[in-house]
């Protein structure tokens, strides 16, 4: 039933050229057909095919014909349906062309994959996510974003990749017009995996694919990649490297390359080597450039190869047009990775914060939130857990949830958005009650009216721990599952001793959300407001090796800006006294004025207030949503909770004296 054509060009044998094309309209099924259970070519990732991974053909929709397929998750974290395209193959030469027509439902999102290899699950060679704000991510999950253009949503449109994996050029057409180029750092390509991530609600029809092979010559090198220039921002200093790639049949000993860019020719010479056919080889030029502002091309090449011109010029280049990010003035962008060491994906976040921070450094800020493991501050995980989908997850400047290898593309639209307000950190900390203060001063620079809000942040790096809790899962173990940061080269589970995390979250306060109406009803650009904050350490944390971090937000509950400084130079600057700004006790640990038992649960809890009740107190449940399922006045240190009615899953135990909140996860099962 599938509209599958196969052509051969000459033979299969090595160095003949063969071409393949395939397409499927869907419309030679029946509406409520499991797709993968009557087709030739389609597959499921895992189960039979017409079980739970099946997607249905329907006729609700169609851009051509009847038919087309529809993916909706239903799943918590995403599916079930999960079908696979193989493409005849692991390919990594010759030219390959996807094209498919799509339709996103209005605030809803899509999402699908590139695999690696022919096994799947081995390695992702790109992920693609149209968000629900209309914007097109496509990213590496070892390298981060590749790739963020817009989208057209809740109607048809034609998604095209052109893509020329010699020379490891990708090219994007939306609706037949060219969106963006990029390159990727992983070469194969061997399936399309399409699946419903939370949130997911789309159509896909007319899915077509096209791949000739290569034919080698003798003598031929062609410029696969020109790394340390994309993505930076304006004003950065790199050391550019360029990879070339042997395509033809004879050894490379020797090679000579060059880098042209912003009226500046570097060039380098390659001996000693040995570059087997289809192998590669990448070196760093000698001297680093500076990236400048505005829209300019980097132009690599291969001079010579075993000292004379190869057999193809028209691979012996390779241009990146890069329009470098001018940053707005006093701009730092914050990303929030939901994170926990029993998570076996979760190396892919702390991977991409570092990539983030290597590239970004002073200009992004991230905090690695821990789930029930020995680095989770139980506040800030509840708080996060309502606005994520799955472990790993990621919010930048609190928007749209998304995984932590696509904060790239968001953190590029944010770091250019001028902020209302820019802030200045110093810090003290009085060794005899262990006490840190915060000072944070924020300039309003442009007038702002509503509930805006100021929260501050205690991050640590270099945490280390002895326990099996800081045992890091690993399900890049072994190089199966991708390169992952070195991650693939270590064990499942990583052991602790060999295990260093970083940007871990310690405290947060006065809350998640922030002091209400922390600037008055409204403030005028100039007028400068302080801030003070108060945070219990713990012996164990390293004071020198703390980042504080605040964050200046808006009245819609993003972060308009965040602000970070080291510890050491917090200190060194002067504090200055301002509103005092009253912190939970869980902001800082475990709380004592809330115990509540059983916990999980599957009946009442039993809950229980230490110290002196105030008048004015009172308990609230919220659900994850922000929903209130219980409240009550506290008059009693004790009182029963019931929970039966509720839906499984977290919620928070909230006591509020006056104003100042303390707060308790607690889990229904």
């Amino acid at each position: 039933m599938k509209k599958q054509y196969l052509i051969i060009i000459g033979s299969l044998l090595i160095g003949n050229a063969f071409g393949q094309t395939f397409s499927d309209n869907f419309d030679s099924y029946a509406s409520g057909d499991n797709l993968a259970a009557k087709s030739a070519v389609w597959e499921t990732w895992s189960s039979p095919n017409g079980g739970a991974d099946d997607v249905k053909v329907t006729n609700t929709k169609a851009k051509s014909g009847s038919n087309s397929i529809y993916f909706q998750s239903t799943a918590a974290n995403g599916g079930p349906a999960d079908v696979i395209l193989p493409f005849g193959g692991a390919r990594n030469n010759g030219q390959f062309e996807l094209k498919m027509n799509m339709n996103v439902d209005a605030g809803k999102n899509a999402y699908f994959n590139f695999q690696e290899q022919t096994t799947v699950g081995k390695g992702y060679t790109i992920d693609v996510y149209f968000n629900e704000n209309k914007t097109l991510n496509i990213n590496n999950q070892a390298a981060g974003s590749l790739l963020s253009v817009s989208y057209p949503q809740g109607q048809w449109f034609e998604f095209q990749l052109k893509v020329d994996l010699n020379t490891n050029s990708w090219d994007l057409y939306i609706d037949g017009t060219k969106a963006g180029s990029f390159q990727n750092s992983t070469r194969a390509i061997a399936s399309m995996d399409l699946f419903p991530i939370n949130g997911s609600s789309f159509y896909v029809d007319d899915v077509s694919y096209t791949y000739t092979s290569y034919s080698p010559t003798s003598k031929n090198a062609s410029v696969t990649y020109i790394g340390n220039v994309m993505g930076y921002l304006a004003g950065a200093n790199v050391t550019p490297s360029v990879e070339i790639r042997n395509l033809g049949t004879t050894t490379i000993t020797e090679a000579e390359i060059s880098l042209k860019y912003n009226g500046n020719t570097s060039s380098k010479k390659l001996t000693g080597i040995s570059i087997a056919s289809g192998g590669l080889y990448s070196s760093n030029l000698d001297n680093p450039i500076s990236i400048v502002g505005g829209i300019a091309d980097v132009v690599a090449s291969i001079v010579t190869v075993n000292g004379t011109a190869d057999d193809n010029n028209a691979d012996n280049s390779k241009t990146l047009t890069i329009n470098p990010i001018v940053p707005a003035k006093g701009k730092v962008v914050i990303g929030e990775e939901a994170t926990g060491t029993w998570c076996q994906w979760c190396p892919r976040g702390a991977v991409a914060l570092k990539t983030m921070h290597d590239k970004y450094d002073g200009f992004f800020q991230g905090i690695a939130v821990h789930n029930n493991d020995p680095m989770e501050n139980p506040y800030y995980d509840a708080s996060i857990a309502s606005k994520i989908s799955g472990y790993p997850s990621a919010l930048v400047d609190r928007g749209a949830k998304m995984d932590p290898s696509a904060m790239g593309g968001d953190f590029i639209n944010r770091i250019q958005i001028a902020p209302k307000g820019v802030m200045d950190i110093a810090a003290k900390y009085d060794a005899a009650t262990k006490v840190m203060s915060v000072s944070v001063e924020t300039t309003i620079e442009s007038a702002i009216s509503g509930d805006y809000r100021i929260a501050c942040v205690i991050v640590e790096d270099d945490v280390t721990g002895t326990t099996s809790g800081y045992n890091q899962s690993n399900a890049y173990a072994g190089g199966g599952s991708g390169v992952m940061g070195g991650y693939e080269k270590l064990p499942n589970p990583v052991p602790a001793a060999q295990m260093v995390y970083d940007h871990v979250g310690r405290a947060i306060a006065p809350t998640f959300s922030g002091l209400p109406n922390a600037f008055g009803a409204s403030a005028s650009a100039g007028q400068k407001f302080v801030h003070n904050f108060t945070f219990d350490i713990d012996p164990s944390w390293d004071l020198t090796q703390m980042h504080v971090v605040s964050m200046f937000i808006d009245k819609t509950g993003m972060i308009d800006n965040g602000g970070t400084i080291h510890y050491n130079d917090a200190i060194k600057k002067a504090f200055k006294d301002g509103t005092a700004v009253l912190a939970s006790q869980v902001l800082n640990g475990p709380d004592n004025r809330i115990s509540v038992s059983p916990n999980p649960t599957t009946s009442d809890i039993n809950l229980m207030l230490t110290g002196a009740i105030s008048a004015e107190s009172t308990v609230e449940v919220l659900d994850m949503q922000g929903k209130v399922v219980f409240q009550t006045n506290a008059v009693t240190n004790t009182m029963i909770i019931p929970t039966q009615q509720w839906s499984t899953g977290i919620y928070l135990v909230r006591l509020n004296e006056g104003g100042l909140i303390s707060q308790k996860k607690i889990v229904k099962n």
